[in-house]
């Protein structure tokens, strides 16, 4: 067993004021991150996430929205709540992040299919994440969604290095994103360091060592490469 949710959603209560300001970076650093990919998506014409990472923020985030009666009845907590009214936003901005992913990735990606082959193909990826992350979520001892949260952040880590590497320039990238990533993960780490010994352990406390140093190894991998300028085109990504 990994945490008791009641337990833990009373060890919220009881360490309300850091807990609840740790979450509240979290929630800024979160929409700054998908406000900064949105808005340098349609800058640079290239979507700012990979769709393995975003797919999975959406189909993470839309799975929380959909337990309302979970978080409403059968809990009934504050803390769960507020995650649902947040996750609402988040799940829109995600879904529209993927929805950039098919208008400019076409091009990028797949240029030999038609636009609607190559449209099929994103929903069906999707559609599998949602499959996986059921099988995911039915498989583990995370009732509240304490653990597949940060985890779910760090997705954005290892495809944001892809990423960048296959394009080799700044385009549709910002230092922002990967710093926002690594307070995320620091963020979850200092919230629930309140809440189970479980998140005191040597496990978790590893992943959000190693999540961290990898999005701050991103942060300085999008600062030496060159910046993107309109018109050098699919040059960018041959190899």
């Amino acid at each position: 067993m990994t945490y008791d949710p009641h337990s833990a959603l009373a060890a919220i209560d009881d360490h309300l004021v850091p807990v609840l300001g740790f979450f509240s970076i979290v929630a800024v650093a979160t929409f700054t991150y998908l406000v900064t990919s949105f808005r340098v998506a349609v800058r640079d014409r290239a979507y700012a996430c990979a769709l393995p990472a975003v797919g999975w923020f959406a189909v993470h985030d839309l799975g929380f929205v959909l337990q309302y009666d979970d978080w409403f009845h059968t809990y009934d907590h504050w803390w769960v709540k507020a995650w649902w009214v947040a996750l609402v936003a988040t799940s829109l901005i995600e879904l529209a992040l993927v929805g950039l992913v098919v208008r400019y990735g076409h091009a990028e990606l797949a240029p030999h299919l038609s636009p609607r082959a190559f449209a099929l193909g994103v929903t069906g990826a999707v559609l599998g994440m949602t499959a996986l992350w059921v099988l995911v979520k039915r498989s583990i001892d995370d009732d509240l969604y304490l653990i597949s949260f940060p985890i779910t952040a760090f997705w954005a880590v290892p495809f944001g290095t892809a990423l960048l590497l296959r394009r080799r320039t700044r385009r549709g990238q910002s230092v922002v994103q990967p710093a926002c990533v690594a307070i995320i993960v620091a963020g979850f780490q200092g919230a629930l360091w309140y809440v189970d010994d479980f998140f005191r352990s040597w496990e978790f406390v590893g992943f959000t060592l190693a999540a961290v140093a990898w999005s701050l190894a991103n942060v300085w991998l999008v600062r030496t490469l060159p910046a993107w300028r309109p018109g050098e085109g699919a040059s960018a990504y041959d190899w």
